[in-house]
């Protein structure tokens, strides 16, 4: 299945704020965790 590209996710724009639980369950805001520095966001299915 070919899903469609969101018009704001080019390289060189920012990536789009989001909020995501921790691994105690409390919600945390990218910006939050990221403070005004740089950051690499990994997506990975799990355990192999």
């Amino acid at each position: 299945m070919d899903y469609p590209m969101r018009a704001d996710l080019k390289v060189g724009n920012k990536f789009p704020d989001f909020e995501l639980p921790d691994h105690t369950g409390e919600i945390r805001k990218l910006t939050q965790l990221l403070r005004g520095f740089p950051g690499i966001l990994i997506f990975n299915r799990g355990y192999f």
